[in-house]
């Protein structure tokens, strides 16, 4: 069977295949391109199913009106086994970030970190026998810039560097160290605060569209892994265990 995956996010779709052992991105574009990219699943009949993960409940009815050709197989939390999920509040959950963790905890012995840096950032744990544990919502880098540069106008915008010096020798180091600098200190301390409560081991997982900023600057004694698609691998695998 050829499968398509497609991720909902908060600002983009995309739509990858696997290809061997790597995935192959056939489509991104914005929420609202919705249909060109229904046109492009349509131009491939080898396609026998596409696996949905969303965030954007909108956006995914839309586009299930678009799929009506083709099977949809649409992965929330309601397919999670409550024993998995150690949450106060687990019909809340979004998806993504369980699937994220279950991605890396199919690769590793370990409790696993996920650090998911897109339009928001999370900071999930899940622990090697695959229950999610809870994790932390908090702005995307570019929110960090954003508020920056629309708050505080007559401060300077910035590049995304971190200083080598510490304090901020000038305006413009101190706004780079209270923008990039504390996205990465407040990771960082989130991750402490985990390996407080692990049991173990743990391998720290690093995904989403400024996770390369993450991995040139973030300081960990922990096993660092970037993996540009695990949310593809946590779809790829989660839905491959729930067939058997």
């Amino acid at each position: 069977m050829s499968i398509l995956y497609l991720d909902i996010g908060n600002s983009h779709i995309k739509l990858a295949e696997k290809k061997g052992i790597e995935w192959e991105i056939i489509y991104k574009a914005s929420n609202g391109s919705a249909k060109n990219m229904a046109e492009v699943i349509q131009e491939r009949p080898d396609a026998d199913m596409v696996v949905i993960s969303s965030v954007r409940k909108d956006v995914l009815n839309r586009i299930l009106e678009l799929l009506r050709f083709i099977d949809v197989k649409v992965l929330t939390n309601s397919l999670v086994d409550r024993v998995n999920m150690d949450y106060k509040t687990p019909d809340t959950l979004g998806m993504d970030r369980f699937l994220t963790c279950y991605g890396a905890v199919s690769v590793t012995d370990n409790d696993v970190i996920c650090i998911d840096a897109g339009t928001a950032c999370t900071v999930d744990w899940m622990t090697s026998e695959g229950v999610y544990r809870g994790g932390v919502i908090m702005p995307g880098l570019k929110l960090f810039y954003e508020s920056i540069n629309k708050q505080l106008p007559e401060l300077p915008a910035v590049d995304h560097h971190i200083p080598d010096n510490w304090p901020g020798k000038s305006t413009e180091e101190s706004v780079q160290w209270g923008t990039g600098g504390s996205f990465i200190m407040a990771i960082q301390g989130f991750i402490k605060k985990y390996m407080e409560h692990v049991e173990g081991e743990a391998d720290i997982f690093i995904t989403g569209g400024d996770s390369l900023f993450i991995v040139d600057n973030l300081q960990s004694a922990l096993k660092i892994h970037h993996r540009p698609y695990l949310l593809f691998d946590g779809m790829e695998v989660f839905g491959r265990d729930l067939n058997g």
